[in-house]
């Protein structure tokens, strides 16, 4: 019960009622200071461990950002009086904020917009579950539970370990990036390893000749308030054992230190050291389920996990992989074998190996400069961005059947509702806006990003405000939708134009003044399938009736296209005379023909997924499916092309989720077009990612064993038998036969993009042609 108070969402508000009330009141009438960079910690006092290397790089890369430390040693101390005062400013002008661990106070806080929070997690790995993946556990959160979950970004150790991090957090994986961890940097630097193992040896009083054995486990119990130390092993009595060669030192968990009885006078105190140097000066480890796993095998050393209560604390805690993914060495669970384990202790290569690329594939000595970079550096001058990530896969589709009567009455009672809020809103004074509105997408779309950076170039002294979200399952989560339906209002009736990528609701429903512009920029490359109103009432399309009470696609005053012949599907989708249609490529045609662009999208990929490298790529996309399958089998897909030296990489659509088992290769968190950086050759069905595979000049097959079926339900716009780049099978067997016959050519993909994909000369590396060519567009509808 005591567990299930302190975790109640209620009274943690309550305690945090003397921050938050005034927070609230700040937030809304001080100025946010983007060079305020504010760290925070219950569990510290001080810059320790990964907020060290951080504020060190951050002062080093800006000199003149203003770093402020809010600490206090531990949950159960008191607040000093001066931090209830501060703090409420802090938080509200701090334009980033910084935690490297539980940090109660700020869950209840509605973070700026324009501000982050950032979750520098004190772990590497992901091993003992934490947070809500612990929900239904003992200690785990309650139902509703608030915490972690307003984290803007999170740094982790791997690409495999993304997944659980956003689950113990609550949040959308899109948050969470392999970028590293700060104090893993100093192991990759071995002129700084043998120093330290030089200088701790000494301090402890071990010689070169003697063989350190570090006892370092974590804690057991719930948490910081409840944790006690593990007292399994008479480890005074192991020192006699192992003998002369052999020194022991043990170091506890700083949470369960005041409970551990002493050590025995010739047990080495290890809590006197920092404890990476003390792992630097240890050649053996003893751990149980402590994260300093992941630490130590980067030390390439012997470590022998010590468990005696393995049954208990995994039926209490859990772990995020089997306990065996974690033993690159011995598990002992009888204190009676510690001895022997450690006496014969050694590394298994390949274990190990395994081991570093599942938990520590992102560690290479440059986490904290990324991270510095990409977190706490990186800007958005200039742009405001409302965007909720919602998880890709958790949005259904929008499609409508059933109850077709109420539904369009549904329909128009909405259109009327909108119209009576939108009609007082176009009395306001109209800005010098631009508004981009997107219900694609989880997180801003890079094309609104570089389009966004051009208008801002061409004029300073234009606004852009980016609406970005998707529309959310359940009937709570829609509500709240609508809210931010009221918010889009607002800035359509103050803007002079409407940048849109798929139909949005405030677009087409409304009657809008004069003045404002409404340009309806695809989220799609070229005229592929077909979409919009040239399906309404198939099997894929929209039912007829509900698209004329939401006015689809209606009222577009420019469309965007890609190329020439594209403009009369464009038309025909959205209902848009043809001198409407206007041929102007997507920005992301700019990133993805910028050499230098593509080398580094190329290095980030290798850095996180080094097994891609120099191996030959085939990039598999499938398109959406309203049923959410795939119609090949994958596993038999990426076997086949493996035998004849291809490596497959399977990419789905973000609302499209599935797991094929570990040995099909899904990339990661990188988009296609990222992927593509990497791809010696791309297969499809029927994805309009063909057209960035064609601008890169990259040789596609289509592989399309249901096509008579697909031709009924949704159809294209090109002939799919005659203009497509490369060659049209029906089987694995028979795409696999094409590949290793090199039967689709990069000629054939440049032939394709010529036609379908017309952008504007690209005349040098960072260059950005199509964006640019668009902001023109865009602002001279505002002269």
């Amino acid at each position: 019960m005591r567990e299930r108070l302190r975790a109640s969402r209620l009274l943690r508000w309550l305690r945090a009622l003397p921050v938050a009330v005034p927070y609230r009141i700040l937030r809304r009438v001080l100025r946010l200071r983007r060079d305020r960079f504010l760290f925070l910690s219950d569990s510290h006092l001080g810059f320790e461990g990964n907020m060290r290397f951080v504020r060190d790089e951050l002062l080093l890369r800006m000199p003149g950002a203003e770093v402020v430390g809010v600490f206090k040693p531990s949950l159960n101390a008191p607040r000093p009086l001066r931090d209830v005062l501060r703090l409420p400013w802090l938080l509200a002008t701090s334009g980033t904020i910084v935690v490297d661990d539980f940090y109660p106070i700020i869950y209840p806080l509605p973070i700026r917009r324009g501000a982050r929070l950032v979750q520098i997690w004190h772990a590497a790995g992901a091993f003992k579950q934490v947070g809500h993946s612990r929900a239904g556990l003992p200690g785990g959160p309650v139902p509703g539970s608030d915490i972690h979950r307003n984290y803007t970004h999170v740094p982790v150790s791997s690409e495999s370990v993304r997944k659980d991090y956003a689950e113990a957090f609550g949040i959308d994986v899109a948050r969470v990036q392999a970028l590293g961890v700060p104090r893993t940097d100093v192991f990759f630097d071995t002129d700084y390893v043998e120093r330290t193992r030089r200088r701790v040896r000494s301090e402890l009083g071990v010689s070169e000749d003697e063989r350190l054995v570090l006892y370092a486990p974590t804690f057991r119990g719930n948490g910081q308030l409840s944790a006690r130390s593990e007292g399994s092993a008479d480890w005074g009595a192991i020192a006699d054992s192992l003998g002369a060669g052999f020194r022991v030192a043990v170091r506890q968990h700083p949470f369960a230190a005041a409970s551990a009885p002493p050590l025995p006078p010739h047990v080495l105190d290890g809590s006197t050291a920092d404890m990476n140097d003390l792992l630097m000066a240890t050649d053996v480890l003893v751990t149980d389920y402590s994260s300093s796993i992941f630490e130590f095998a980067l030390l390439r050393r012997p470590i022998v996990l010590f468990v005696p209560d393995l049954t208990e604390y995994a039926g209490s805690r859990s772990f995020y992989r089997p306990f065996s993914a974690y033993a690159t060495g011995p598990v002992v669970e009888d204190p009676s074998e510690l001895v022997d384990a450690l006496r014969d202790a050694t590394v298994d290569p390949a274990a190990l190996t395994a081991f570093l690329e599942e938990f520590c594939g992102a560690l290479d000595g440059r986490s904290t400069q990324r991270i510095v970079d990409r977190m706490l550096l990186s800007d958005s001058t200039r742009v405001d961005v409302d965007e909720e990530t919602v998880a890709p896969g958790s949005v259904e589709p929008t499609r409508v059947d059933g109850l077709m009567g109420l539904r369009v009455l549904a329909a128009h009672l909405t259109r009327i509702a909108l119209s009576a809020v939108y009609a007082p809103l176009k009395l306001l004074p109209v800005q010098r806006k631009v508004v981009m509105i997107s219900r694609e997408h989880p997180t801003v779309p890079d094309d609104f990003t570089d389009l966004a950076a051009s208008l801002i170039r061409q004029d300073p002294d234009v606004r852009v405000v980016m609406l970005v979200r998707m529309v959310p399952p359940g009937v709570i989560r829609k509500i709240r939708y609508a809210a931010h339906l009221l918010h889009q209002l607002y800035h359509v009736a103050t803007a002079r134009v409407v940048v849109v990528d798929t139909y949005a609701i405030v677009a087409s429903v409304l009657r809008h003044r004069d003045e404002l512009t409404v340009i309806q920029m695809w989220h799609a490359l070229g005229a592929f399938k077909k979409f919009g109103l040239s399906i309404l009432g198939r099997e894929e399309g929209r039912d007829q009736r509900l698209a004329r009470a939401m006015r689809m696609h209606a009222g577009y005053d420019i469309v965007l296209t890609s190329g020439e012949d594209c403009r009369p599907a464009f038309a025909e989708a959205f209902g848009a005379p043809l001198e409407r249609v206007r041929v102007a490529p997507l920005p992301r045609v700019d990133r993805l023909r910028d050499p230098e662009a593509r080398a580094r999208t190329r290095e980030r990929i290798l850095e996180a997924l080094p097994h891609l490298a120099g191996r030959r790529i085939a990039v598999f996309a499938p398109t959406f499916r309203l049923d959410g399958t795939v119609a090949v089998d994958v596993r038999a897909l990426s076997d086949a092309l493996e035998a004849v030296g291809i490596h497959t990489v399977v990419k789905l659509h973000p609302l499209m989720h599935a797991d094929f088992g570990p040995e099909v290769d899904t990339g990661g968190g990188f988009s296609t077009q990222e992927m593509l950086a990497i791809a010696d050759l791309f297969i499809t069905d029927y994805s309009s990612a063909l057209y960035e595979a064609a601008v890169l000049d990259i040789p596609t097959y289509f592989l399309a064993p249901d096509l008579e079926t697909y031709l009924e339900s949704r159809d294209f716009y090109l002939d799919y038998r005659r203009d497509l780049p490369g060659p049209i099978v029906r089987t694995v067997d028979e795409l696999t036969t094409a590949v290793a016959a090199d039967a689709a050519s990069t000629e054939d993909a440049r032939r394709f993009a010529d036609r379908w994909v017309q952008a504007p000369v690209h005349s040098a590396a960072g260059a950005t042609p199509c964006a640019d060519a668009i902001a023109t567009m865009v602002l001279e509808t505002m002269r």
